[in-house]
């Protein structure tokens, strides 16, 4: 069971992940099912057929399905806010369905993704918190998106850690080799060699539940401990982020 959460700050960028995901997924045989919206779904599927996979052919036989995040928000809302319990039985509904076809399934998820950029963080958490007993019973994988920059230092108020930590594995940037180059370089500048060396057992000793590159780690564990340090290191991060 892999539950994985892609921060994104570009379109683009978010696409090329999800575009790597179903590739695979199509490759394997197994169903693949977005809940999302349609345009992300049009420029999805424009960009896999223009790398060599017959998206169309994959969605006319039912591997590839589309099942729209606002509609399915809308169906599940309440005075209140969410009918977790609603939403729940109308995913797995839809995750029974694809488990009668394909042995293997996995779900690229929006809801998140829309609650977050409505300004609803607390919907946003609602949502994750049913998908994880859903995990448990159809066994599947899921990938999550949210247009989070961890480079910013507001994003780190809990209710980043928290979305983590409601993850089995997070992607702090499609490239993240290069978000690693920018943020160990970053925390080269601004502390020596020996604390370093300290930051780096530190933060894998007490890293989130998740698993995260290990810059990321880091992030996590000076803005918790050392706060006006980790400004330092983001905004150099940022700028050397900015010319990879």
């Amino acid at each position: 069971m892999e539950h994985v959460l892609q921060l994104y700050q570009e379109e683009s960028c978010l696409l090329d992940a999800l575009a790597e995901f179903v590739a695979a997924g199509l490759r394997l045989e197994e169903g693949v099912l977005i809940v999302g919206s349609t345009p992300r779904w049009d420029l999805l599927i424009d960009r896999l057929q223009k790398s060599g996979v017959d998206a169309r052919a994959h969605a006319s036989r039912g591997q590839l399905k589309l099942y729209g995040a606002h509609v399915v928000l809308s169906n599940c809302a309440t005075s209140g806010g969410l009918d977790r319990h609603k939403l729940s039985r109308l995913l797995g509904s839809a995750l029974e369905l694809a488990r009668m076809r394909y042995e293997r399934v996995r779900v690229f998820s929006e809801l998140t993704d829309t609650r977050w950029r409505d300004g609803d963080r607390a919907g946003a958490a609602a949502i994750e918190r049913v998908w994880k007993p859903l995990l448990g019973v159809h066994d599947f994988t899921l990938l999550c998106a949210c247009p989070i920059d961890s480079l910013e230092g507001d994003t780190y108020d809990g209710t980043l850690q928290a979305l983590c930590n409601a993850h089995t594995h997070v992607s702090p940037a499609h490239d993240e080799a290069g978000f690693e180059d920018a943020v160990n370089g970053a925390v080269a500048e601004v502390l020596d060699t020996q604390l370093v060396r300290m930051l780096e057992a530190l933060s894998a000793a007490y890293r989130p539940s998740a698993h995260m590159p290990p810059g990321q780690a880091m992030l996590f564990w000076l803005t918790d401990h050392m706060p006006r340090t980790a400004e330092k290191v983001m905004r150099r991060a940022r700028a050397r982020w900015s010319e990879h």
